[in-house]
C-alpha cells in the first residue's frame, strides 16, 4: 500500500481547474482499477491558492465581459464552446451567464476544510464551489453562496460564518499562494491548474486522463 500526495495548485475561478480536476478523479478511478495492487494505495490531495487576480478585483462582472478583457467575441464563443464540450465529456454542464468576482472567499474556505477536516472534505469544497459558479452560474465571491457551497460539503453553517467573519485563513492563503507562485516558477510552471504529484511538478493544464495515468504511476515507482 503506499500514499500518493497530490497538491493542486488552482483557482476556483478557473473553468480549466474544474476540468482538470475531474480528469485526475478519472484518471485515480482507472489506476485503482487496473494498475497492480492499485485497490490498495490512497490518495492525499490537497488544493494550493493561486490568484489569477493577483490585485483582488473590487467587484463581479458577467463572466462573458470578465471574457472580453482579453478575446475578441468569436475567440469567446470558441472558447466556451470547448468547454462546454469537454466538460461534457466529464459530467460537467458549464453555463456561463454568471458573474465572476474574486476568489478570496472561496481560498480561505478551502482553507478553513483542510484544517479542521482534511483532505476529502477540501476536496468536496473544491467540487462545490466549482459547481456554484460554473454550473448554477453564481458568484463565489459572494459570502452566502461560499457558505452554502461549504455546508454541502458537510461543514457546519456557524463554524463557516464565524470564520469567515474574522480574518481566519487571510495571510495563510496569501502566504500560501506566493509559496505555490515560487515553487511553479522553480520547477518551470506558469499556470494553472498545475498538480505536484508525488512532491514533484508533474504538468500544468488540463492534460488527458493518460498523461494522469501515467504521472500516478511514475509517483508510485518512483525514480527509475
Amino acid at each position: 500500500m503506499a500514499i500518493i500526495p497530490i497538491e493542486i495548485i488552482s483557482d476556483p475561478i478557473c473553468p480549466w481547474c474544474y476540468v482538470g480536476y475531474r480528469t485526475l478523479q478519472r484518471a485515480i478511478t482507472l489506476y485503482q482499477k487496473t494498475y497492480p495492487g492499485g485497490s490498495k494505495d490512497t490518495f492525499h490531495i490537497s488544493w494550493k491558492p493561486y490568484f489569477i487576480d493577483e490585485v483582488e478585483p473590487g467587484n463581479s462582472v458577467l463572466i462573458y465581459d470578465r471574457m472580453a478583457c482579453r478575446m475578441t467575441p468569436p475567440q469567446i464563443e470558441a472558447a466556451q464552446a470547448r468547454l462546454i464540450r469537454t466538460g461534457k465529456s466529464l459530467g460537467i454542464n458549464f453555463a456561463f451567464g454568471g458573474y465572476l468576482g474574486s476568489s478570496r472567499l472561496a481560498h480561505r474556505v478551502l482553507f478553513l476544510a483542510a484544517t479542521i477536516r482534511g483532505s476529502e472534505t477540501q476536496c468536496r469544497v473544491a467540487e462545490a464551489l466549482f459547481r456554484h459558479q460554473f454550473e448554477l452560474e453564481k458568484d463565489i465571491s459572494n459570502l452566502d453562496v461560499v457558505v452554502s457551497a461549504a455546508v454541502e460539503a458537510r461543514i457546519e453553517e456557524g463554524v463557516v460564518k464565524e470564520f469567515l467573519a474574522g480574518s481566519g485563513g487571510v495571510e495563510e492563503i496569501e502566504h500560501e499562494a506566493w509559496a505555490a507562485r515560487e515553487r511553479m516558477k522553480e520547477q518551470g510552471a506558469s499556470g494553472v491548474p498545475c498538480f505536484v504529484i508525488g512532491g514533484e511538478v508533474r504538468f500544468e493544464g488540463v492534460g488527458d486522463w493518460e498523461e494522469f495515468f501515467g504521472a500516478l504511476v511514475a509517483a508510485r515507482e518512483g525514480p527509475t
